[in-house]
């Protein structure tokens, strides 16, 4: 069973802070990461592979940067990756991110199962497993939590049902699967893999024009708007002092700012 994982590269949401005066993330001091959710889709591809053989490559778009996805995706099991690189990846999302990655499942060919993350970590969108399933035409399953291989050749994944586990789907192969954070915790990067996982080979790069893509497949979908932000909140005001004059002095600043009349007073 030949299983593609979809990794992205993103911004660690701890270290993105968001500036005011501009009204959008701050990114310059955020550092990139792989998306958790993915590493859970990672996991449960190795579990996979252990249970039933086969091979497991991680497939990532983006920059130059993004090579450390595919890299650490080797370190923690895969057998290779592959990265579709180009600045005008860098930022793609949605459509052109779900086209080239499905150019990318076509240039790996053939692939029976590709797993996603559920959502991505800085926007908490989950779209991509739909869009890919819909460029490929493969059926799609969503908030799965671990996946078995069925004895007729295809796969029984279970999936998460509002606050438990313990819906079952049967799908037929080749197949788009979205896989949740769940019980199955990701494995940490294997020390032996680390060093190896930079060994020649095991990482291969292609442009978005190397597998036939051209500018309009990759044009935007949405456009990016500006954060919406709530006024700043202000600090408290300590009052101290005697039950009586404290009391006084908060009465006089609500009456101040309006919150309660003289008459209530």
């Amino acid at each position: 069973m030949r299983i593609v994982v979809c990794v992205k590269q993103t911004y660690d949401p701890a270290t993105v802070k968001i500036s005011r005066s501009r009204e959008e993330f701050d990114l310059r001091g955020a550092v990139k990461i792989t998306n958790p959710a993915d590493r859970y889709a990672l996991e449960a591809a190795l579990r996979l592979r252990e249970a039933a053989g086969g091979e497991v490559i991680a497939l990532t778009v983006g920059d130059a940067d993004a090579e450390d996805v595919g890299r650490e995706a080797i370190a923690m099991g895969a057998d290779r990756a592959l990265l579709i690189a180009g600045p005008e990846l860098a930022s793609a999302t949605g459509r052109a991110v779900a086209r080239a990655l499905a150019a990318g499942i076509g240039h790996l060919a053939p692939v029976d199962l590709v797993l996603t993350g559920q959502v991505a970590a800085v926007d908490g969108a989950g779209g991509l497993a739909p869009r890919l399933a819909a460029a490929l035409g493969w059926p799609v399953a969503l908030d799965v939590v671990s996946l078995a291989a069925a004895a007729d050749g295809g796969i029984v994944a279970t999936a998460a049902v509002g606050p438990g586990v313990g819906e079952v789907i049967s799908l037929a192969l080749p197949a788009v699967v979205a896989i949740a954070a769940g019980i199955e915790r990701p494995r940490y990067p294997q020390p032996a893999r680390i060093a190896n996982a930079w060994a020649p080979g095991l990482l291969a790069t292609c442009t978005a024009q190397d597998l036939g893509l051209t500018a309009e497949d990759l044009a935007p979908d949405v456009e990016v708007g500006g954060l919406v932000l709530p006024p700043e909140r202000t600090r408290g005001q300590v009052i101290a002092g005697p039950l009586a004059t404290a009391a006084e002095e908060l009465l006089a600043a609500l009456k101040a700012q309006r919150l309660i009349s003289a008459a209530a007073a």
